[in-house]
């Protein structure tokens, strides 16, 4: 028992000795820095300098006292608020933060950061701290019954605080509804009457404005002075001059509208009679309260809240028309404390009343500039700037949960890395190569397919050209043609003139006919033989006239198109043991390029001829600003200056053996040159010339202007479409077109900006009357949308409706919100430059209403959660992330080995079709093997890289049989014009033959003929018999044979539109429809360009008419071409200078001949402006 006793007593000293060792090591002073606390805190709102030293002294004691320390620091920032040295407030409160963990001092220090970003406007951060704030409240709350009486008394005014500071953001930025509701959490007959302080922010803040919307203005606005003078009331009453301050500047607000002042006076005598100390009149009243504010705040040292007193006093200012001291008042708001530039919407209300000021005092710049800077400061605080932003809450408040994602996801990662590993180490003999190596034939086959497909466009292409070429030949050979058929038509008229002849040497020798009559015969005779002779002449004339005619095609084209074809020419030099060398050129030239190559194989041809063996000869170009120079360069024997002054002078001569000079092609090339200076001015730059050294060399230059290649000119097109179709007016049109479609909206935009730019212009009126306009059609698009709707847009309303617009926004109707704020800006602006009051006041009350509502943020609900979505969401994926870690081996085990097998055969299979792909057999056999080796048994990898095997050769093989099919088909039509080319040039040739045989084996005979007519002796008539006989005989066997030739061309009929093979140049636009005529197409072109070239290349003109039901009239007007009727009679009949008419007529002729409609034919007569040809065609 003794020892038990002992025991328990030296028990209860050990204890009472750590009692008061722990009291030795506790926190001292703790009562009495929460005393220092409670004075600064009753302090605040009378005399911050007070709270700034008890504040500092509580700090300064508090040692390791985490809570007392935060709350001073609280206190300390309440000071820095106040004053505006937010940096210095912000510093104080991230402190608070990092030395306590007391959620009561924590949720105070959040809820005055809200406080600073609604200073500042910082809208994303005052979403921040308000969530956390609001976080804090839900857990405080939730453990409310453990706080002290303290804390308790602490949450009286964080709860208040934060439902205050959160209605005036929300009031701030527009969002009326939200603004109430969190102000309306308040009880004011609930805990809120144990802080006097809070409760006199509570009772402001209802009546400054706002928050009562129900009832009439008038009751509204009494509502709102009884709470501004309960608040007044009691701040006198308790010594509290901040709120003294607030409440009466709020009132001085409230009776600056004389209306409002008067009933508030008369209903509220006594009251104003009370806060009237200094028996002001009324009409001063307003300003003296404003003036008692100010007076007070400036000793309080609220920087904020002076400035606003001193708006609030140039409003007063502004009411009894003393304009110029309002605007000192404003100034001093701004200006004495450089600190009121942190609060944006401070500073926006400020120049808005400035902007309003100037403009009283008729001082448009200053009004202006004030203006601008308010719109500016209103776009930079609106809401929806922070929008996109917000999503970094959602990334700090999940970051936790992102770093356990992350852990876990590492882990996955070093586990399979460390499978892989594993797997590497036991599998290291594996052959298996990787997919890329399973894809690298399929590109090896690729490279090979892409070779094929460009050798197979190459060669399409040359076909292609080739084409082209022979088109030009067999229209050059049908031409030719043309006037061989004219020719032998010519030739058919000399036979019937022989056949006269005969006939009048029967008569003669028949005799019985006296001596008059016979001399009549023999002067006919003689007459018959001058027509021959004369028909012979034209015959000859025309055959030596149309050689040498040259004609161009000009167009843009690369000259290494020219180049490549070149160097296929170099078996030519290497047999004769000449380098060739051609230079690559990127060069593009306008000019025709078959004359081109020619003049370049022309000046190489020629070099080759003049260099020895063992020399060379260099093609290259030379790109120059404006041309492109083309030379041919050789090592030769080379020129003296004397050849070189005399080079292009020769005559045309026939090459000779020794080719000892220069000749034909030389000269070709120079006529060629000047051809194209005479097309037009761009081609003044074409020259041709040489330089040269005798026994060192020549080089032959040529030079062609610049051309622009396909792709450079459609994109200039392109470009400059692009431009005018931008810089095509379109304001009338699309007026017009909307007032058609009562596109209501897009001409209030017109009008919109009618009235922007009249403000631009100074025409203020002009602006009013164009916004008049503009409210009208916003008006007609809302009945409209309503037809029964009543809430119209009016130019001046009252303020304490809510306009209309802001109703259409409230109901979400689809109106176009852009115009209507521009609208109500640009009236503003106008009825300011007016000096019309109230209806400035009314345009911009709506424009900063509408613009607040329209750019507020009231998606938070829905973010919030999105936000706590996202958090279940990663915690999900944080489970499903663990249950994968932990799968891992066992499906690693099941799953792998038991595939691997199947596998390795199916790449074996894929390496077979490798092997397939890169073999020698046709694309379609091996698209079949590779068919037959797929299977659904692959892997999905494999299976991708078989697609791609099977996809790229069913389109190789698609792209192949295409191309094969079209160079066929491109084949045999080359091969079909070549055909048609060579026929009808060996039938030109043997023509040109005929004619030249008939030509000079007959013309000695009707020559012979006149002579022996005309001896003077007997006449011979026998032997004159016998010359007629055998010329007939002579001329009639030639003729024939070139009529059998003419029978073996067949002629072309077609269905053929004039307006479509004829240039538009060449006709008079616009042109009168033409119908369809018969005929070959490119003998009915050939006609229109000879009347055209006969016009001087002046278009014509064109009018057509059915003829007989199977012809079509045409009538062509030469205005250029004025001949006499005789003149037209005699226009197509033969004769050396008509020699084209007399083709015109050939061709209508052979256009009755191929559609066996004999009465087609041409004619000619004068008219009033010209000559009219009226051609008979067969109608299609």
């Amino acid at each position: 028992m003794k020892r038990t006793k002992t025991y328990s007593i030296i028990t209860g000293w050990v204890a009472c000795l750590f009692l008061l060792l722990l009291a030795a090591c506790s926190v001292p002073h703790v009562q009495e820095v929460d005393d220092l606390n409670d004075k600064a805190y009753v302090l605040h709102y009378r005399n911050l300098d007070s709270v700034r030293i008890y504040a500092n002294k509580a700090y300064n004691l508090a040692g390791k006292y985490d809570a007392g320390k935060a709350e001073a620091l609280n206190n300390l920032a309440f000071v820095d608020l106040m004053k505006m040295r937010f940096t210095a407030a912000y510093a104080k409160l991230d402190s608070v933060h990092k030395i306590t963990d007391n959620q009561v001092e924590l949720l105070v220090a959040d809820i005055q950061l809200m406080r600073l970003c609604q200073r500042e406007s910082l809208n994303k951060e005052f979403y921040d701290y308000y969530e956390k704030a609001k976080k804090r409240i839900h857990r405080i709350e939730e453990d409310e019954k453990l706080l002290s009486p303290r804390q308790r008394r602490r949450m009286v005014y964080a709860r208040s605080e934060f439902a205050i500071v959160t209605s005036t953001y929300y009031y701030y930025v527009g969002l009326e509804q939200p603004s109430i509701k969190a102000i309306s959490q308040i009880n004011p007959d609930g805990e809120i009457q144990t802080d006097m302080a809070q409760l006199l922010s509570y009772y402001y803040n209802i009546g400054a404005g706002g928050i009562i919307n129900t009832n009439s203005q008038k009751a509204i606005e009494q509502k709102e002075f009884e709470y501004l003078i309960r608040c007044y009331m009691l701040a006198r009453q308790h010594n509290i001059p901040y709120w003294e301050a607030n409440s009466l500047q709020a009132i001085s607000e409230l009776i600056l509208n004389d209306k409002s002042r008067a009933t508030l006076m008369h209903d509220n005598l006594p009251s104003f009679q009370y806060i009237n100390l200094d028996n002001m009149p009324e009409k001063l009243l307003a300003g003296n309260l404003a003036q008692r504010s100010l007076n007070i705040f400036k000793r309080y040292g609220d920087v904020y809240q002076t400035a606003g007193s001193y708006r609030t006093l140039a409003s007063c200012y502004w009411q009894i028309k003393d304009y110029r001291s309002a605007i000192i008042c404003l100034n001093k708001a701004l200006n004495n404390n450089p600190a009121i530039k942190q609060a944006p919407d401070l500073v926006a209300s400020i120049r808005e009343q400035l902007s309003v000021a100037y403009s009283a005092i008729n001082n448009k710049q200053q009004s202006d500039y004030n203006r601008n800077i308010y719109l500016d400061l209103q776009d930079e605080t609106r809401q929806d700037r922070y929008l996109t932003s917000r999503a970094e809450q959602l990334e700090r408040t999940s970051k936790q949960l992102n770093l356990i994602i992350i852990a876990v996801a590492l882990s996955i990662f070093f586990v399979l890395a460390s499978l892989v590993l594993f797997h590497y180490l036991r599998r290291r003999k594996d052959t298996q190569g990787s997919l890329d190596d399973l894809l690298l034939p399929l590109e090896q086959w690729r490279q090979q397919h892409q070779q094929h497909m460009e050798e197979l466009a190459e060669k399409y292409e040359e076909i292609s050209e080739q084409l082209v070429i022979n088109k030009l030949h067999l229209t050059d050979n049908k031409r030719k043609h043309l006037e061989q058929r004219a020719k032998i038509s010519l030739v058919n008229g000399v036979i019937p003139l022989i056949d006269r002849m005969l006939h009048e040497i029967e008569k003669l020798k028949k005799g019985g006919e006296n001596e008059a009559v016979q001399a009549e015969r023999y002067t006919y005779i003689r007459e018959l033989t001058d027509k021959i002779n004369e028909l012979n002449a034209v015959l000859t004339e025309w055959i030596q006239l149309r050689q040498g005619k040259l004609s161009l095609h000009i167009e843009s084209f690369p000259v290494q198109q020219v180049f490549n074809i070149v160097k296929k020419g170099r078996m030519g030099f290497h047999m004769k043991g000449i380098d060739l060398r051609v230079d690559d050129t990127k060069a593009v030239v306008k000019a025709d390029r078959v004359l081109t190559l020619f003049m370049v194989n022309t000046l190489a041809d020629n070099a080759r001829k003049f260099t020895e063996k063992g020399g060379k000869v260099t093609i290259t170009s030379i790109e120059e600003p404006d041309y492109v120079e083309i030379s041919v360069a050789d090592t030769g024997c080379g020129l003296t200056e004397e050849e070189q002054q005399h080079l292009f002078d020769h005559k045309p001569i026939h090459d000779q053996k020794d080719s000892a000079s220069h000749g034909f092609g030389l000269m070709n090339c120079y006529g060629i040159i000047n051809k194209y200076k005479k097309i037009s001015q761009i081609f003044s730059v074409c020259e041709i010339g040489v330089e040269s050294q005798k026994g060192k060399g020549s080089r032959f230059f040529f030079r062609l202007p610049k051309g622009i290649s396909r792709i450079l000119l459609a994109f200039v097109l392109a470009t400059a479409s692009l431009l005018t179709a931008q810089a095509r007016p379109t304001r009338a049109s699309d007026k017009a077109t909307a007032l058609a479609k009562k596109d209501y909206n897009t001409l209030a935009g017109i009008y919109a900006d009618s009235a922007y730019f009249s403000n631009i212009n100074g025409a203020y009126n002009k602006t009013l009357a164009y916004a008049d306009t503009c409210r009208y059609y916003l008006n007609q698009h809302y009945l409209q949308l309503r037809p029964k709707g009543k809430d119209l847009m009016k130019q001046l309303g009252s303020l304490s409706i809510v306009p209309a617009e802001i109703k259409w926004y409230h109901d979400s109707l689809p109106m176009n919100y852009g115009i209507i704020l521009d609208i109500r800006n640009e009236s503003a602006v106008a009825a300011l430059a007016l000096h019309e009051w109230d209806v400035y006041k009314y345009n911009n009350s709506v424009y900063t209403h509408l613009f607040k509502e329209r750019y507020a943020d009231n998606s938070l609900g829905e973010y919030c959660r999105m936000m706590m979505k996202s958090e279940t969401n990663k915690n999900v994926a944080v489970a499903l992330l663990v249950l994968f870690l932990l799968s891992i081996f066992p499906v690693y085990y099941v799953m792998y080995y038991r595939h691997r097998l199947s596998y390795q055969f199916c790449l074996e299979r894929v390496k077979q079709m490798n092997t397939t792909l890169l073999s020698d057999v046709s694309e379609e056999n091996k698209l079949k093997e590779i068919e037959k080796g797929v299977s659904d048994r692959f892997p999905e990898r494999l299976l991708v890289i078989v697609r791609q095997i099977k996809e790229a050769l069913i389109a190789s093989v698609e792209e192949n049989q295409k191309s094969q099919s079209d160079i066929e088909m491109l084949e045999d039509e080359v091969r079909c014009v070549e055909y048609e080319n060579e026929r009808l040039h060996i039938s030109n040739s043997i023509l040109d033959n005929c004619l030249s045989t008939l030509k000079h084996e007959t013309m000695y005979y009707p020559s012979r003929i006149r002579q022996l007519v005309e001896s003077n002796t007997d006449r011979p008539l026998e032997a004159i018999d016998e010359l007629a006989v055998y010329y007939k005989e002579l001329y009639s066997l030639l003729s024939q044979q070139a009529m059998h030739q003419l029978r073996a061309v067949k002629l072309v009929a077609k269905s053929v539109d004039i307006a479509a093979i004829v240039p538009e140049n060449k006709l008079r636009q616009p042109l009168a429809p033409i119908p369809l005529v018969a005929g070959d197409p490119v003998m009915i072109a050939y006609l229109f360009d000879i009347l055209y070239s006969e016009n001087q290349n002046q278009p014509l003109v064109i009018s057509a008419e059915e003829y007989q039901q199977r012809y079509v009239a045409l009538h062509v007007q030469l205005s250029s071409l004025h001949l006499s009727t005789e003149v037209c009679h005699e226009l197509f009949s033969p004769q050396a200078q008509g020699m084209m008419f007399f083709i015109c007529r050939q061709i209508v002729r052979d256009n009755g001949e191929a559609t066996n409609k004999r009465g087609c034919g041409i004619t000619a007569k004068p008219a009033d402006e010209g000559t009219e040809i009226d051609i008979i065609l067969s109608k299609a």
